[in-house]
């Protein structure tokens, strides 16, 4: 079985890094919005057999219920890449594929996430930030994996942890998953260049 899974924080806590372009409660709305976009891009996908959001909030339990998706409380909060590596350790058992995806990817399309699963051939996939610094998503074909270690630099360092465990390692860099907003510059280079129809969009107009 094809499996996303999607691990989300408490939005409150969400794009620290956006702090000197938005207040808390803008960067608690912003995080919603993004959230909502990947949530309607994955369910508009054909691949995903299985979709497992992970999170503590009950806010974003409550946004990923009406789209079906497997929604499994995160009973202890200990960071992105404590919930990655808990997770895809529970879901191997089940899963041939498990693909690891951020949440805040305003440009994210359903075809790129077929194409990720479809495609994907050695044991693991990394797929980078646009700066080819961090890793935006990442794909286990079962039983392979690495302990993944996110925050500065990680993508280096995850292809470095393949290479280490003597497992191949494939690179894909698709345009909506390498999109991440996290910084005061993403922010311009979204609304320099945004994709209209996304609530991100909508919702960054009714800031304006």
């Amino acid at each position: 079985m094809n499996t996303v899974l999607l691990p989300v924080k408490d939005f409150k806590d969400s794009k620290q890094r956006l702090l000197p372009a938005l207040d808390a409660t803008a960067r608690a709305g912003l995080a919603r919005a993004m959230l909502k976009d990947v949530l309607t891009a994955i369910s508009a996908s054909r691949a995903p057999g299985r979709v497992v959001v992970f999170t503590a909030a009950d806010e974003v339990m409550q946004m990923a219920r009406p789209f079906g998706f497997d929604v499994i409380l995160e009973k202890s909060v200990d960071g992105h890449s404590a919930a990655v590596n808990q997770m895809v350790e529970e879901l191997s058992a089940t899963s041939s594929r498990i693909f690891s995806i951020a949440a805040d990817l305003p440009r994210l399309l359903p075809s790129e996430i077929d194409f990720v699963l479809h495609a994907a051939s050695d044991p693991i996939t990394l797929i980078p930030s646009r700066d080819w610094t961090g890793t935006n998503g990442v794909v286990f074909i079962a039983p392979a994996r690495i302990a993944m270690e996110y925050g500065q630099g990680s993508f280096r360092r995850h292809i470095s942890k393949a290479a280490a465990a003597g497992l191949r390692s494939d690179v894909m860099n698709l345009p909506g998953i390498a999109f991440d907003l996290d910084t005061p510059e993403d922010l311009k280079a979204f609304l320099n260049d945004p994709r209209k129809d996304s609530e991100t969009w909508r919702y960054l107009q009714q800031q304006q």
